[in-house]
């Protein structure tokens, strides 16, 4: 009895891998991860990018399957695929790490029948979906790995409408309803002719993206269905529903150690041009109680936000109107945008929602020497305790991606990683030296630091020449500039690479933690925009001998600066922090106040005399002509280098 059942149980798993293999491939391939590893897998050649995908071929399941393609949607239309059962197709689709993601592209319908017209795009179907796709799983297929008659796909993704272009679904693995839960497949239904242009498994993302006529579209397992206006010409929602994917990764029971972040995409068929007398287009969003505003600037088509800025696992983002928007800690230059502002380099009225073309949330896995995409004016207020390592939290300034942001823990712990390095590069006396941690002891660093790559790769060179010993934290510092390409290593020893480092601290006081952020972050700029530091350099020549000279004695006489003014590359650095790191209405005021300190007018009477004769006039109008050319350039301008800003309502 034992042996026959063992005959049976034998005779049936044939037969199901009989009528399995008999299932045709169709002629779409399913492109995977380029780390994917499994024997099935073969490389084939993208014939854009000239990298190579590797691919496996996809089962038909009916016969609009084996040629990708519904063209006569009133005979059939519905295509049906199987993925080929291997580790590596398990392992994918069990992560919950991946998404499937489908191009369509529509087609003419060529069949007879008048019943079958292609679907107006611009008309709002409410009737029936005229589009849907699907996970199947396990359980949609009989044990001889047959699809099951009648089926329907558990949790589809619909639409009521197509759009005029292409048409790219993203549908994660993983659903807080579903899980991962034995994905075997796909499906197709339309009511409309259309070509399975692609697939591929990809990361998880959500969210979606305009690009002209074609949409991409990413949703969970859990289904969706896709907002009418996405289909139509120019419309978008203005409020948009995200899942953070590291909360549907841990509902999935899948380890995670990443992150997920937001991206705000905009229409770079709108771009912004900005004259020095221009307001500024602004937008404003609502995520939970945290209010964004956001200042569009030239070439600026992206601002990414971490989620760890927002508590919900589940982030609803709303568009909203501006003049709504609380502007009580945003700088006293900054502009609205009302509904009568047009776009720069149109003659249309601005239509603040058509500027936004996506929005997105991806999860990453970055590692700690993986700098955080930012922008300075979410830093200062950035959660502790969403910091990463105790010590400090690093970022990457997202408008100049190669200047890094270290926020520090307190300023032990920035002298730990900085002090011996300001000596070596600025102070007066001692630049070029490598002083013991004895002879650091007694003097005082700075409270906020900012590096170019050559002094950087100039001090970790002469420390590896001498056999100087570094401390744990600036060893560790050598790690990361190395990592982010900001130091490479050559045959002739240790070079410069490409950026700049900047730092503040968490024991300063939260408002000069704003001006310090500000004026280290001009200096990025100055060290990373060669037409920046050319147009400094020519103001610097145009400014007053006296107000230059006034400034140069500031800074050899104050104790706790002491630069090292012989250097002309720095000097013209400070004095354009200085003159920028306030607004030009707050500039008079802060100078005015420098020339009343005993120690300058016991040393430079004359000059402090000619400074509040004159009512910093020579400073003023030099502070104009840098800001504005930050600002026609990068939509940045004294006192205010940022573009985003977020408060808690």
């Amino acid at each position: 009895m034992h042996i026959l059942l063992r005959g049976v149980l034998v005779l049936v798993f044939t037969s199901w891998l009989c009528t399995s293999c008999a299932d045709p491939a169709s002629s779409v391939s399913l492109a995977l991860p380029v780390d994917s590893d499994d024997t099935v897998v073969y490389l084939l050649a993208a014939s854009v990018s000239g990298m190579q995908s590797r691919c496996v071929p996809l089962k038909a399941l009916n016969t609009n399957a084996q040629t990708g393609t519904i063209d006569d949607p009133e005979k059939s239309d519905v295509m049906c695929f199987a993925f080929e059962k291997s580790p590596t197709m398990f392992g994918l689709t069990d992560s919950g790490l991946y998404a499937l993601e489908l191009e369509f592209e529509p087609l003419e319908f060529t069949g007879q029948s008048s019943r079958t017209a292609p679907i107006n795009p611009n008309a709002i179907q409410t009737d029936a979906a005229q589009f849907a796709v699907g996970l199947l799983y396990a359980n949609d297929f009989s044990a001889f790995g047959k699809l099951k008659e009648n089926f329907r796909p558990q949790h589809p993704v619909t639409a009521k409408l197509l759009p005029r272009g292409n048409l790219t679904v993203s549908i994660g693995f993983a659903g807080i309803a579903v899980g991962t839960a034995h994905i075997r497949g796909f499906m197709v239904s339309a009511k409309s002719a259309l070509k399975l242009k692609s697939t591929a498994v990809v990361p998880v993302r959500y969210g979606w993206l305009k690009d002209g006529a074609a949409l991409w579209y990413g949703t969970t397992a859990d289904g969706d269905v896709i907002p009418p206006e996405l289909c139509t010409e120019s419309g978008v929602p203005l409020r948009t529903e995200l899942p953070k994917p590291s909360a549907i990764i841990r509902a999935g029971n899948t380890e995670t150690g990443g992150r997920d972040s937001i991206s705000i995409h905009f229409d770079k068929t709108q771009p912004v041009n900005l004259t020095a007398g221009q307001k500024q287009p602004r937008l404003s969003f609502q995520c939970g109680d945290k209010r964004i505003s956001v200042f569009r600037a030239p070439d600026i088509y992206q601002l990414t936000l971490d989620s760890c800025l927002f508590s919900d696992p589940l982030l609803t983002l709303e568009q909203i109107d501006v003049d709504k928007a609380a502007a009580a800690d945003m700088p006293p230059d900054a502009e609205r945008l009302s509904n009568t502002d047009t776009l720069p380099d149109t003659g249309e009225q601005a239509d603040a929602a058509a500027i936004v073309c996506g929005i997105t949330i991806e999860y990453s896995t970055p590692s700690l020497m993986t700098p955080i995409t930012a922008d300075p004016g979410l830093i200062p207020d950035w959660p502790q305790e969403q910091w990463r390592q105790p010590s400090y939290e690093l970022f990457s300034w997202e408008q100049f991606p190669s200047v890094l942001i270290f926020d520090f823990a307190d300023y032990s712990v920035q002298d730990a990683y900085l002090k011996r390095l300001s000596f070596f590069a600025e102070k007066k006396g001692f630049t070029g030296k490598l002083l013991s941690d004895g002879a650091l002891t007694s003097l005082h660093g700075f409270n906020a630091h900012d590096y170019r790559a050559e002094t950087l790769a100039a001090f970790f060179q002469k420390a590896e020449e001498e056999h100087f010993l570094l401390n744990k934290s600036e060893l560790h510092l050598r790690k990361i500039l190395f990592r982010n390409g900001i130091i490479i290593r050559t045959e002739t020893g240790i070079e410069a690479g490409k950026g700049a480092i900047v730092s503040i601290s968490r024991q300063s006081e939260r408002d000069l933690r704003y001006r310090f952020i500000t004026h280290e972050c001009l200096h990025g700029i100055y060290f990373t925009e060669g037409s920046f530091r050319d147009t400094v350099t020519e103001v610097f020549r145009q400014t007053n001998p006296r107000a230059t000279l006034f400034l140069r004695r500031y800074f050899e006489i104050y104790p706790a600066l002491q630069y090292n003014t012989d250097d002309d590359y720095l000097l013209q650095n400070e004095f354009m922090a200085y003159l920028l790191q306030q607004s030009n209405d707050l500039l008079q005021q802060y100078f005015v106040q420098l020339s009343w300190l005993r120690l300058m007018n016991t040393a430079e009477p004359a000059l402090c005399r000619y400074i509040r004769k004159t009512k910093v006039k020579d400073f003023m109008q030099a502070a104009m002509q840098m800001d504005s050319f930050l600002y026609t350039t990068w939509g940045v301008r004294g006192g205010r280098i940022s573009l985003a800003n977020m408060e808690t309502l």
